[in-house]
C-alpha cells in the first residue's frame, strides 16, 4: 500500500493554493494548482493510491485553477489548462467544468465554448442504470490521470442546461440549435421534457419581440399619417414630409425593443445576475454597485465560501 494523500503533503499544498487565492496572490495560486496536479499524476503512475482520496484533491486544485485564472482575467486559458490537468475536456469534474464554463461567459470570452461543450457531452453515454459513463476513461487513467468514469443524471442536465438554456438561447441567440439538440441527446426522458420546456418558452418570448415592434410600428404608421394629414397646412411647402414619420418611427421602435428587452431579461435575470449594477439602500443611503464590482465582490465571497468548506472538511478528516 503506498503512501496516503496527507502523508505526502497534497492536502497541505491545497490549502497553501486556497490561501494564496484568497491573498490575491493568483500567479502563486495557479503554479500550486499545477503543480498538485503534476504530482497526483506521478503518484497514480508510481503508487497505490486511494483514487477517491487523489481526485477530491485533483477536483479542489481545478477549482483553485479556475477561479485564480479568472482574476488574472486569463479565461481563455481555462479549458486547455484543465485538459492538462485532467487528461481531456470531457474527464473534467462536473462542478469544475460549470465553474469554468460560467466565468468564461462572464468575461465574454468563449469564443470556442460551443466546441468545449459539445466535446464534452458527446463523451458521456446514458445507460440503463441510469448514470453516465466516459468514453475512453480507462485509456486516459492508464496514462496516469485520474478521472471519474461515472456521472450522475442530475449533473449532467446541470451541463446541458447551461449549454441549451444559457449558452445557445440567452448567450448566442440559438434557440433552433438548443431544441435541437436536446431533442436529440442522451437524457432521460423526463429530463429531456423539462430541459425543452424551457427552451419553448426561451423561443416564444424571442419570438414575440420582433412580432411586438412591427405591431407596434404599423399602428404608429397609421397614426402618424392621420395626424400628419390633419396638420399638413402648418408644414412649410419645402418641408419633407417624410422626416417626422421616420423620426417618430424611429422613437417607437427604439421604446418598443427597449420595453420588450427589458421584459425579456427580466424573466431571465437570475441566469446573468453578474452582468448588472444593484442598487442598496441603508436607510436614506443610496448605494449602487457596478457590475464590474459586484462580479468581484461575488467572487470573492464564492471563493471565501468554498476555502471554508474545505478547510471544514480537513478538519473533519
Amino acid at each position: 500500500m503506498g503512501a496516503s494523500a496527507q502523508e505526502l503533503g497534497l492536502w497541505k499544498q491545497i490549502d497553501d493554493a486556497e490561501d494564496y487565492l484568497l491573498s490575491g496572490l493568483f500567479e502563486q495560486a495557479v503554479s500550486a494548482a499545477l503543480s498538485v496536479s503534476d504530482q497526483i499524476r506521478t503518484v497514480s503512475l508510481e503508487a497505490e493510491c486511494d483514487r477517491d482520496e487523489l481526485l477530491d484533491i485533483l477536483e479542489s486544485a481545478g477549482m483553485v485553477l479556475v477561479q485564480a485564472l479568472k482574476e488574472l482575467r486569463r479565461t481563455s486559458e481555462m479549458f486547455v489548462q484543465l485538459n492538462s490537468m485532467f487528461g481531456s475536456v470531457a474527464s473534467v469534474p462536473a462542478k469544475v467544468f460549470l465553474t469554468g464554463a460560467t466565468m468564461q461567459m462572464a468575461a465574454r470570452s468563449g469564443s470556442e465554448l460551443r466546441a468545449i461543450f459539445d466535446e464534452y457531452l458527446a463523451k458521456w453515454r446514458y445507460t440503463d442504470d441510469e448514470v453516465y459513463v466516459l468514453n475512453g476513461g480507462q485509456e486516459i487513467s492508464l496514462n496516469g490521470f485520474v478521472v471519474t468514469p461515472v456521472m450522475s443524471t442530475k449533473q449532467y442536465l446541470e451541463v446541458a442546461e447551461l449549454y441549451t438554456v444559457t449558452f445557445l438561447c440567452i448567450v448566442s441567440q440559438d434557440s433552433e440549435t438548443a431544441i435541437s439538440w436536446a431533442e436529440k441527446a442522451e437524457l432521460s426522458e423526463q429530463g429531456r421534457q423539462d430541459l425543452l420546456k424551457k427552451l419553448y418558452a426561451l423561443r416564444s418570448a424571442a419570438n414575440k419581440k420582433p412580432s411586438t415592434v412591427e405591431g407596434v410600428k404599423q399602428t404608429a404608421e397609421r397614426n402618424i399619417s392621420t395626424s400628419t394629414n390633419d396638420s399638413a397646412p402648418l408644414l412649410h411647402e419645402d418641408a419633407p414630409t417624410t422626416a417626422p414619420v421616420h423620426n417618430s418611427l424611429k422613437k417607437v421602435q427604439l421604446k418598443s425593443t427597449q420595453s420588450s428587452t427589458q421584459h425579456f431579461t427580466n424573466q431571465f435575470d437570475p441566469l446573468f445576475w453578474w452582468f448588472h449594477s444593484v442598487r442598496l439602500r441603508f436607510g436614506k443611503i443610496h448605494i449602487v454597485l457596478p457590475s464590474g464590482k459586484l462580479m468581484l465582490l461575488f467572487s470573492l465571497l464564492f471563493s471565501t465560501i468554498y476555502v471554508l468548506r474545505r478547510k471544514t472538511a480537513g478538519l473533519k478528516r
